[in-house]
Parts: structure tokens; sequence; C-alpha cells
């Protein structure tokens, strides 16, 4: 019976070891790369996240805004909707939360919308003080619902004591 025996010298046998190592290296490396994204560190020009238009509720409670004024203070923005301050002694009788701007219509005409509506409930309610008052005084409104860009919002509150409502 013959016997093969094969010797490997021992230096053969670590050059073999490190030469296999090598490839498997080689090719997870060059699997990683493959499917692992590389992102590019890319800065913008200008922020963009100020351009982007949404949508907020805005606490006016702390300026004097009423229907008398809420056009000069808005007049470049869309307005939404507006949530007038309501007597508390009136709340059952006056039951408006808010009131919706049509879109089609300029701001000025949906506050004069807004005005007619509010004075002709408190007419239809005999609560005659209460027209006179808000006829000469104007509706105060506590909240605003605008269309804005985060600048445009940022420039307001920077002006007036505005805060956004969550």
């Amino acid at each position: 019976m013959f016997k093969f025996v094969i010797i490997v010298n021992n230096t053969t046998g670590d050059v073999m070891r490190k030469f296999i190592l090598f490839i498997s290296l080689l090719i997870v490396l060059s699997f990683s790369l493959i499917f692992i994204p590389i992102e590019k560190n890319i800065q913008p020009v200008f922020n963009e996240q100020d351009n982007i238009y949404n949508l907020y509720l805005l606490d006016i409670s702390k300026e004097n805004i009423d229907t008398n004024n809420l056009a000069t203070y808005f007049d470049n923005y869309k307005i939404l909707e507006i949530y007038p301050y309501i007597n508390p002694l009136y709340k059952k009788i006056i039951n408006i939360k808010k009131y919706d701007f049509d879109t089609v219509l300029s701001n000025k005409k949906n506050i004069s919308n807004f005005i007619t509506m509010y004075l002709n409930i408190l007419d239809e309610n005999a609560l005659n003080e209460e027209l006179v008052k808000y006829d000469l005084n104007g509706i105060k409104i506590n909240k605003i619902r605008l269309y804005a860009s985060k600048k445009e919002i940022s420039n307001l509150m920077s002006k007036y004591k505005i805060k956004i409502v969550k």
C-alpha cells in the first residue's frame, strides 16, 4: 500500500491563506461598495425650508386685531379661517367657532361677509348694545389660519405678539 503524503512548506501555506483572505476581503469590499449607497454632502445655496408653504394656525389674541384692522395685518397673506372672540355671556346664542374664507374672494370681501353675518346674528337675537359696540370697534379675532411660507410666518412673529398654535 502506498501512502501519499503531501508536504506543504509552511511558508507556502501561509501565502495561500493570506491570498485567500485577501481575495475574500476584496469580494466583501466590492459588494459593500455596490449595495451601500454613498451620500454626497451637498448643501443648497439657499435654505429650501424657508420657501415651503404650509397651513399655520396663529394665536393673535395678544395683539389688538379685529375686523377693522385685520386686512392691514394680513393683506398679503392667504387667510383661510378666522376664529372670533365670543363674549362668554353670549356663547350659547352666538354659536360661531370659526369662519371659513371663500378662497375665490379677496380678504377684504371675506371680512365684510363675516361682519355682515355676525351682525345679523346679533340683530336677530336683539343684542343691540353688542351690535353697536361691534359695529364701531370691530369684532375681535383670537386665531387665524393662514397659508404662508415659514419665512413669512417668522417675519410676522418677529413684528407682532403672534404664536403658532399646534
